[in-house]
């Protein structure tokens, strides 16, 4: 998050011209019906209308555009309906193709089946059990055998270990996932192709890999490069430089993840534009002097890819990915980067191809904390000019502050809790974490290729891990660190971002006429 506050911030203040309807430029009105589209996937699901209404609004907007496009404010208004149109159709075409798989009809049947499947993702393993997920072929409860289709996903111990590509038999009860007030199972797994799950069932492993060859391959090496950071760091320090590195939480104790919770630093744990503009330096470094420019982009491509894929291409992961890359596909071809435009055109790339991410909670909180870097961070910046920047003091706090204005409510809303040690404990850490996250990918080529090597460099970057930690650890003892917020409803959050953006767009218009 940091490096997407430093390349935002170059790019920022937002000009107010980008908003004034007067004279409407491509930028404002594309970047108007893409945010059109991203609310009528939002809406579809609350508000679902007729196929034939879609299909009339759509076809009214696009006339409407056509024959009225010299007075700009009809012509935002016939592009705000083509665009939400166009998403609410997206999500109904979304929902026809999600409907229950055939094997979603066995759930919760008293006597147990006994299914034939094979692991279609990486094995997710935590402290204490490991879960598959599986695309099942047959079905059987010990009279009638079925092939059916469909996935599920199963807890069960971690040993034995099974792998990407096994094909397993399993004996147990089908069961659809449970829904709460505050968590809906069944609707987060739905996202993912997923319609039923399986406790603990018995398990025999058929054959083995079966899977895509390449995947199979990324998950060794995956594999490897988390036995190699166990061999250059104790616990619980490996498994946090895996989350800082590729966004792994399997291994991170309770307690700790209860301490980052509570000081708000969950989100150093996650992938961020830091890592990928990482694998694009990396990239560029090693092959920047082999390659002429205009093959540099395709190579960066490539690895990014990969090492989206690699950390498990999750919407925060795809998003900075994404953005990362028209970054540098900017800067290679020489063109300005428009940083609102980038950050609306892949979160509707991102809809566009599956509508259901928009309710990915790491997704709204990966787009709302960039979103504040954006448009909040130029307001603030001004009233932090008296603060030192001696180790990066005054970015920090602004980086902080900027994402919270913007990703508050949905914490709030989400988990029920409001950190009020974030802010200093962002700004006690942000120094430390490019460096350790730096020093640990050091760590890890120099421990390939010489283990003294790397163990050296990682003694470097286990005093950066502890003192992390232990911010973490004290800034969630202190009296009233984190409090619960009860009943803070999705009514609320909507009134919050309604009132922002209208403080936003004033403030904006406000700065520009006194400029003017």
């Amino acid at each position: 998050m940091l490096v997407d506050f430093i390349c935002l911030r170059e790019k920022l203040p937002v000009s107010a011209r980008i908003m004034d309807v007067k004279q409407p430029s491509r930028s404002f009105l594309t970047i108007i019906t893409l945010i059109a589209f991203l609310a009528g996937v939002g809406l579809a699901r609350f508000f679902p209308l007729p196929l034939p209404w879609l299909l009339g609004i759509l076809a009214g907007g696009f006339l409407f555009a056509l024959l009225l496009k010299k007075f700009p404010l009809v012509l935002i208004l016939s592009l705000i309906l083509v665009g939400s149109s166009i998403g609410m159709l997206r999500y109904n075409f979304a929902i026809q193709d999600n409907s229950p798989h055939p094997l979603s009809k066995f759930n919760d049947m008293e006597k147990e089946v006994s299914l034939t499947g094979e692991i279609v993702a990486e094995p997710d393993s935590r402290n204490n059990h490991t879960k598959y997920t599986l695309e099942i072929s047959s079905w059987s409860d010990g009279i009638i055998e079925k092939q059916v289709d469909g996935n599920v996903l199963i807890k069960t111990q971690k040993l034995p270990e099974y792998l990407y590509g096994d094909e397993l038999s399993l004996r147990g009860k089908l069961q659809t996932p449970f829904e709460t007030e505050e968590f809906n199972y069944r609707d987060y797994l739905a996202r993912n192709g997923i319609g039923s799950v399986m406790y603990y069932p018995s398990l025999k492993k058929i054959s083995s890999g079966n899977g895509n060859p390449i995947l199979a391959t990324m998950y060794r090496f995956k594999a490897a490069f988390e036995a190699k950071l166990n061999r250059i760091y104790p616990e619980p320090h490996a498994s946090f430089m895996a989350g800082l590195l590729i966004g792994s939480r399997r291994g991170i104790p309770e307690a700790v993840m209860d301490d980052f919770n509570t000081t708000g630093l969950t989100h150093i744990i996650a992938i961020s534009g830091y890592n990928i503009a990482l694998v694009i330096a990396l990239i560029t470094g090693l092959f920047g002097s082999l390659l002429p420019r205009r093959w540099q982009f395709p190579v960066a491509f490539i690895f990014v890819v990969v090492f989206t894929l690699f950390v498990g291409a999750n919407a925060a992961v795809i998003r900075a990915a994404i953005m990362g890359l028209l970054a540098f596909f900017a800067l290679t071809i020489g063109r300005q980067y428009h940083a609102g435009l980038a950050i609306v055109l892949t979160a509707a790339v991102m809809i566009l191809w599956n509508p259901f991410t928009l309710q990915d909670v790491s997704f709204q909180l990966s787009f709302a904390a960039v979103l504040g870097l954006m448009f909040v961070s130029p307001l603030l910046e001004k009233y932090c000019a008296w603060i030192p920047n001696k180790f990066a003091i005054r970015e920090s706090l602004l980086m902080t502050f900027s994402a919270q204005v913007t990703a508050v409510p949905l914490i709030v809303f989400y988990f029920a809790r409001l950190s009020l040690i974030s802010p200093i404990a962002n700004v006690l850490v942000a120094p430390a974490i490019p460096l350790a996250m730096l020093l640990g990918a050091f760590s890890i080529i120099a421990g390939w290729i010489f283990l003294p090597a790397g163990i050296l460099i990682g003694f470097l970057a286990y005093g950066l891990l502890t003192y992390i930690l232990k911010v973490a650890e004290w800034g969630s003892q202190l009296p009233l660190a984190s409090l619960e917020v009860n009943n803070f409803t999705f009514a609320l959050v909507i009134i919050y971002y309604a009132v922002l953006v209208g403080f936003l767009v004033w403030k904006y218009n406000f700065e520009e006429r006194i400029k003017d």
